[in-house]
């Protein structure tokens, strides 16, 4: 991960995990035989993590299993471990499942788009972007107002920056003017350009003349915000398709989509993931303010709902609090016993 140290995202994760394993713990003072009831009460304290019902389901089936093979007593460590692995293997092996229209049909109703076919995401996403000489990468982040959508662009040039690339972030989200401010001094702080235009400028033009500068001054990533009103609006969708196809003409090929969630949201969030997935063709997912919240399990209620992988997690409000997603780390680090355990256990 891009923090040294294990301990710093299980600390983050410090809310979701003692709602879980606090109460397990409650149970588990010594070797236990596991009634029908207690293995209610385990499954919904899963669901009350926002994991969902059918991983919570499936993960308490495969807790009955193993407690049979045991001679039906168990202890916390053990279950612990069922946890664990039923959602590294959810999140590891999620693959998408939410068809969705291309760029040139996204926000599009019409009766000639309507009956177009969607189509499923077709590469694997890629952590780090694809370095192709004299032609930027374009990361587009999409996402409703206050999900920390700006501020996750400035963590993710700042992380980039920090890889050794030339990065440029576009002030895309025309429409606020405190999300313009907001991005100018996150850039400035930094220390990497930022391209804006006024209030209402048309976010189109915004990032065509991001392209420009960006192939003129020789940066290889531009980041580009969006625009985040009401994620149900077809005007907004109308606006991503617009801006994508100007990037697709001028660098020959779809920017990479990131869809910012609020961890807080809970289902909230898993509900603007599959509108965003079902109209404009998301790549991951990036998951912020896990720190914030008892809902940390909302990753897996995505991954075995959607489909979609998450990329990247913000578990704090410094520039460096975000990283690559690791299914199996951050399943540690959420379902871990003792405060002394590392990456290395």
């Amino acid at each position: 991960m891009a923090w040294g140290a294990f301990d710093k995202l299980r600390k983050g994760l410090r809310k979701t995990r003692d709602g879980i394993v606090g109460r397990l713990g409650d149970i588990f003072g010594g070797r236990v035989r596991l009634d029908p009831e207690t293995l209610d009460a385990i499954e919904e304290m899963l669901i009350s993590a926002d994991l969902g019902v059918q991983a919570s389901l499936r993960i308490t089936r495969s807790i009955e299993k193993r407690v049979k093979e045991e001679g039906g007593e168990s202890s916390l460590e053990s279950v612990l471990e069922v946890i664990r692995k039923d959602i590294t293997a959810t999140l590891r092996d999620a693959k998408p499942r939410i068809k969705v229209r291309s760029w040139d049909e996204a926000g599009d109703d019409s009766p000639k788009k309507k009956g177009k076919k969607g189509r499923k995401l077709e590469r694997e996403p890629e952590t780090v972007p694809e370095i192709r000489p004299g032609v930027p990468q374009v990361i587009f982040v999409v996402g409703v107002n206050g999900t920390g959508k700006t501020t996750t662009i400035a963590k993710l040039a700042h992380y980039y920056k920090q890889e050794g690339r030339k990065v440029m972030v576009a002030a895309g989200d025309t429409f606020r003017a405190a999300a313009v401010e907001q991005l100018t001094i996150w850039a400035d702080r930094i220390g990497v350009d930022c391209i804006q235009q006024g209030q209402n400028a048309d976010p189109a033009a915004v990032v065509f003349d991001a392209l420009q500068a960006a192939e003129a001054r020789g940066h290889d990533l531009v980041i580009v915000d969006t625009a985040g009103r009401l994620h149900t609006k077809s005007s907004l969708m109308d606006e991503l398709g617009k801006v994508a196809r100007v990037i697709h003409k001028k660098i020959g090929r779809d920017p990479e989509t990131l869809l910012v969630v609020d961890a807080n949201t809970g289902q909230n969030g898993l509900q603007q993931a599959k509108v965003f997935a079902e109209t404009v063709p998301v790549d991951g997912l990036v998951l912020t303010k896990l720190d914030g919240t008892a809902k940390g399990g909302i990753v897996v209620a995505i991954a075995e709902t959607l489909g979609l992988p998450v990329l990247w997690i913000g578990v704090g409000e410094t520039v460096e609090d975000i990283a690559p997603f690791d299914p199996e780390i951050f399943a540690r680090a959420l379902f871990s016993d003792g405060e002394g355990e590392t990456t290395t256990a």
